[in-house]
Protein backbone atom coordinates (compact mmCIF):
# COMPACT_ATOMS: atom_id res chain seq x y z
CA UNK A 1 0.00 0.00 0.00
CA UNK A 2 1.30 3.45 -0.90
CA UNK A 3 2.44 5.78 1.89
CA UNK A 4 0.57 9.10 2.17
CA UNK A 5 1.37 12.46 3.75
CA UNK A 6 -2.23 13.66 4.20
CA UNK A 7 -5.51 12.02 5.14
CA UNK A 8 -9.00 13.49 5.12
CA UNK A 9 -12.36 11.93 5.92
CA UNK A 10 -15.81 13.41 6.47
CA UNK A 11 -18.83 11.44 7.68
CA UNK A 12 -22.16 11.83 9.43
CA UNK A 13 -22.17 9.61 12.55
CA UNK A 14 -24.51 9.08 15.48
CA UNK A 15 -23.28 9.91 19.00
CA UNK A 16 -22.35 6.27 19.81
CA UNK A 17 -20.25 5.89 16.66
CA UNK A 18 -18.62 9.27 17.28
CA UNK A 19 -17.75 8.21 20.83
CA UNK A 20 -16.22 4.96 19.53
CA UNK A 21 -14.15 6.92 17.00
CA UNK A 22 -12.85 9.26 19.72
CA UNK A 23 -12.02 6.32 22.02
CA UNK A 24 -10.13 4.62 19.17
CA UNK A 25 -8.23 7.84 18.52
CA UNK A 26 -7.40 8.23 22.24
CA UNK A 27 -6.17 4.62 22.44
CA UNK A 28 -3.98 5.09 19.35
CA UNK A 29 -2.45 8.26 20.86
CA UNK A 30 -1.78 6.34 24.08
CA UNK A 31 -0.02 3.56 22.14
CA UNK A 32 2.03 6.11 20.16
CA UNK A 33 0.85 5.20 16.66
CA UNK A 34 -2.07 6.44 14.60
CA UNK A 35 -2.61 4.59 11.31
CA UNK A 36 -5.12 6.15 8.92
CA UNK A 37 -6.07 3.93 5.97
CA UNK A 38 -8.04 4.30 2.79
CA UNK A 39 -7.96 2.67 -0.63
CA UNK A 40 -5.21 4.97 -1.96
CA UNK A 41 -2.78 4.35 0.90
CA UNK A 42 -1.94 4.70 4.55
CA UNK A 43 -0.72 7.53 6.77
CA UNK A 44 1.05 6.51 10.00
CA UNK A 45 1.75 9.14 12.67
CA UNK A 46 3.79 8.73 15.85
CA UNK A 47 2.68 11.11 18.62
CA UNK A 48 5.46 12.23 20.92
CA UNK A 49 5.28 12.53 24.72
CA UNK A 50 4.33 16.23 24.65
CA UNK A 51 1.38 17.22 22.48
CA UNK A 52 0.09 20.70 21.76
CA UNK A 53 -3.68 20.58 22.21
CA UNK A 54 -6.12 23.30 21.13
CA UNK A 55 -9.81 23.06 22.05
CA UNK A 56 -12.48 25.42 20.75
CA UNK A 57 -16.26 25.42 21.08
CA UNK A 58 -18.96 27.68 19.66
CA UNK A 59 -22.73 28.07 19.65
CA UNK A 60 -24.07 30.04 16.71
CA UNK A 61 -27.79 29.44 17.22
CA UNK A 62 -28.61 26.62 14.80
CA UNK A 63 -24.99 25.43 14.57
CA UNK A 64 -22.85 24.19 17.46
CA UNK A 65 -19.29 23.04 17.06
CA UNK A 66 -16.38 21.58 19.02
CA UNK A 67 -12.96 21.59 17.39
CA UNK A 68 -9.99 19.63 18.72
CA UNK A 69 -6.52 20.07 17.24
CA UNK A 70 -3.56 17.98 18.36
CA UNK A 71 -0.05 18.47 17.03
CA UNK A 72 3.52 17.61 17.90
CA UNK A 73 7.03 17.75 16.51
CA UNK A 74 8.85 14.62 15.44
CA UNK A 75 12.17 16.42 15.84
CA UNK A 76 13.10 19.06 18.34
CA UNK A 77 12.94 22.52 16.80
CA UNK A 78 16.36 24.08 16.37
CA UNK A 79 16.66 27.42 18.12
CA UNK A 80 19.28 30.07 17.49
CA UNK A 81 21.73 30.81 20.29
CA UNK A 82 22.23 34.43 19.15
CA UNK A 83 19.82 37.34 19.51
CA UNK A 84 18.23 38.85 16.40
CA UNK A 85 19.71 41.99 14.83
CA UNK A 86 17.34 44.91 15.18
CA UNK A 87 17.96 48.17 13.36
CA UNK A 88 16.82 51.49 14.77
CA UNK A 89 16.75 54.92 13.19
CA UNK A 90 19.43 57.32 14.45
CA UNK A 91 18.22 59.52 17.32
CA UNK A 92 15.19 57.30 18.10
CA UNK A 93 14.97 54.90 21.00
Amino acid sequence: MKSKTKFSHDSLLDRQSTQELLITLANAINKGELAFQESEGELVLSPQQLLQVSLRASDEGDKQEVEVKIKWRTKEKELSDTPPKIKTKAGKR
